[in-house]
């Protein structure tokens, strides 16, 4: 035991070195970067160094725990390059404040935001670099207040973080009949709607502006009435216990937050781009509009429509599709889509993390 103990003392001493020459390294980078007026922290770096060391990983590790120990390493280096603050929605323990942890680490400053509306705006008034808020869930579709709050600011979608959602009943109570209010955010209501139906169909919904904050309401009231729909992570932290737990009517629940930032991302190898744009209230707008992604072999992941508050009975519509906007095929059907549409915008163009069924 002693002499391994020692390899590990010997080992350990070794990493330490190593990581402290990386981030003399890494601040050369940083330097350089300011020269040349670049981010200092590039989504698209960041891909290729995750892909990179699941490639260098002999399998002792899975390739996720070795991502989350890279992760704490950048999130210091990029500390220690210059002064990167993020927001988030929600209070301390939200799924945004998940998110922003796994995309950024421990290391940065994160800041807390009441409403998506509200993270937006810091980011626009320079208050913090970037934030982190959710865009679309894999039971509920996509968040209808981030879709208009990027029609809203001149933001752009920078990054993105898929995390799996597990949400739980916090409460006092000691059962569900006890319980006659429920608070929590809409999407997390709809995410778990058969078993509220099942078993507190009886309690009245309040809706809060984000999960966390639902959790600190109910942990002020001190009541065994009142239960919240959140994180087990939340409930931790503000002392709230989990009468049930994990209870999504799907399991496979996934929700993607995205880094909204002033930054324009540069291509890596996996990405997407999000686009806007207004239609002409004719017969097959709409189809025109999807053809030229069809002819370029385009594929699109995702489309919804907003009501374009500018104008009584008109829609905002977007769409979500694979690939990079300097990719040629995304420029000759973006060069066909303006013919077709009016005020068509270029919400993000953006690296992308694996989704749930891709290995590293």
């Amino acid at each position: 035991m002693k002499d391994l103990r020692e390899q590990i003392d010997r080992i350990d001493a070794e990493i330490v070195r190593l990581i402290g020459q990386r981030a003399e390294i890494a601040r050369e980078i940083a330097a350089q970067k300011s020269r040349e007026n670049l981010p200092l922290y590039q989504p698209d770096r960041e891909q290729q160094v995750y892909e990179k060391i699941a490639r260098l990983n002999p399998g002792i590790l899975d390739d996720e725990s070795l991502r989350n120990i890279y992760r704490e390493i950048m999130s210091a280096t990029l500390k220690l390059e210059g002064s990167l603050q993020v927001g988030y929605l929600g209070a301390e323990g939200s799924f945004s404040h998940q998110a922003a942890l796994r995309k950024f680490g421990r290391s940065l400053s994160l800041l807390p935001f009441r409403t998506i509306e509200d993270v937006f705006q810091a980011v626009q008034r320079r208050e913090i670099r970037y934030g982190v808020v959710p865009i679309e869930n894999s039971t509920e579709g996509m968040v209808k207040s981030t879709l208009d709050a990027l029609i809203q600011f001149d933001l752009h979608i920078y990054s993105d973080i898929v995390l799996q959602i597990r949400q739980s009943l916090l409460t006092r109570a000691h059962s569900f009949a006890q319980i006659a209010r429920i608070y929590t955010h809409p999407q997390a209501y709809a995410q778990c709607r058969n078993f509220i139906h099942r078993n507190l169909a009886h309690a009245e919904w309040v809706e809060t502006a984000s999960t966390s904050e639902a959790v600190r309401l109910v942990a002020q009231q001190d009541s065994e009435h009142a239960a919240a729909i959140a994180s087990g992570v939340a409930g931790e932290i503000y002392g709230l216990p989990a009468l049930a737990e994990d209870i999504t009517d799907y399991k496979r629940n996934f929700t993607r937050f995205i880094v909204i930032g002033r930054d324009i991302a540069r291509r890596a190898e996996r990405n997407r781009t999000m686009i806007s744009f207004n239609l002409p209230d004719t017969t097959g707008a709409l189809y025109r509009a999807l053809e030229p992604f069809y002819e370029q072999k385009i594929n699109l992941r995702a489309i919804e429509s907003r009501p374009d508050r500018n104008q009584v009975w008109s829609y905002i519509f977007f769409i979500d599709v694979e690939g990079h906007r300097d990719d040629p095929p995304m420029q000759a059907a973006f060069a066909k889509l303006r013919t077709l549409t009016s005020g068509l915008r270029i919400l993000g163009s953006y690296p992308v993390e694996r989704g749930p069924d891709e290995a590293y």
